[in-house]
């Protein structure tokens, strides 16, 4: 976000995470296929505890980590303090639920996008969040909202399930420059 809404009093920090360490033969694979140093993210919330798609058991959690800076790009967003408590509390609801399978090898892999709506990889979880946050500014409709809904507007211009790892890196970039 802009430099003045970062020292809002009521803005939390959030991050999108990218893992771009040695990583596994599926996570290099990732790589090669996105043409992209990035195989796997996460949302870090601003209570410190990181929320995605668990890469090694495909279940979507949130959890303590303890991430080597080496490893991981980190992308900082400002929200809104009251929006963040609201997407970090439906982050919980998410727990649980199953690795969408057919999103990898429909929007993924074969670009048609076709996925499973209750269902999550690590990017369309990602870009879920922020595009719910997007939208629960725009329906709420604060003016103070303004300019982190035209920031988050990049977010929807894309359907989340065609979100790899380095097409949220790119978008996320932007919203946090």
């Amino acid at each position: 976000m802009k430099g003045h809404l970062k020292s809002m009093s009521t803005t939390k920090n959030v991050s999108i995470v990218f893992y771009k360490g040695t990583g596994t033969l599926a996570e290099k694979l990732i790589r090669m296929w996105t043409k992209s140093p990035f195989s796997h993210c996460e949302f870090r919330r601003s209570d410190g505890l990181y929320h995605s798609n668990d890469r090694f058991r495909f279940i979507s959690r949130t959890q303590e980590m303890h991430l080597d800076q080496s490893d991981w790009e980190i992308c900082d967003i400002f929200l809104p303090s009251e929006i963040v408590d609201r997407v970090e509390r439906r982050q919980i609801r998410k727990n649980g639920s199953k690795y969408d399978w057919m999103g990898i090898v429909f929007s993924q892999v074969f670009r048609l996008g076709i996925h499973d709506k209750k269902r999550w990889f690590c990017s369309k979880s990602n870009a879920d969040d922020l595009l719910y946050a997007y939208r629960l500014m725009k329906r709420i409709g604060k003016s103070e909202y303004r300019s982190f809904i035209d920031e988050l507007s990049l977010i929807a211009d894309i359907p989340i399930q065609n979100f790899s790892p380095e097409k949220l890196y790119q978008t996320v970039k932007k919203i946090a420059s």
